[in-house]
């Protein structure tokens, strides 16, 4: 019986392969990303904390050691905020970059398969119609065979 052999498998192979491992680096810059939001975020919450400080510090019996120790920390603090948001946007742009590579993968990868599934069509398309001349020579020679006899 004749088995069906797709010229391009070993390429299919690869984009299955390729895949797999974008996927993978997908799945670390994710975490990367959402490691960096939670800094962000951690980092706002040390602000909103500190305002709060600076501003009850404001308020009352005045402390200007105290007030200027909590502005220069949130200055600080506001800098650092800028630099992690800086930190996620390129995450962001780094999660993105990988993703469209994922995409541009699996777009070729689909490309293969619908190619594979055309040729193993085709395949049994000639299969079939070798079935069918087997069997009209199998039935031209019993006729021929019934008419001698």
């Amino acid at each position: 019986m004749a088995r069906f052999v797709f010229r391009l498998q070993s390429f299919l192979n690869l984009k299955e392969q390729l895949e797999k491992n974008v996927k993978n680096e997908l799945g670390v810059a994710n975490q990367k990303l959402q490691q960096e939001k939670i800094k962000l975020r951690r980092i706002k919450e040390d602000i909103d904390t500190y305002s709060d400080k600076f501003r009850s510090a404001c308020t009352g019996s005045i402390e200007p050691e105290k007030i200027k120790e909590l502005k220069i920390y949130l200055e600080h603090l506001y800098n650092n905020e800028q630099k992690q948001k800086l930190n996620v946007k390129r995450e962001q742009q780094n999660v993105d970059k990988i993703r469209e590579k994922l995409i541009s993968i699996m777009r070729d990868k689909k490309v293969l398969e619908n190619l594979r599934e055309k040729n193993f069509q085709e395949f049994l398309s000639e299969l079939e119609k070798g079935e069918q001349l087997l069997a009209d020579e199998l039935v031209s020679y019993k006729e021929a065979t019934r008419e001698k006899a």
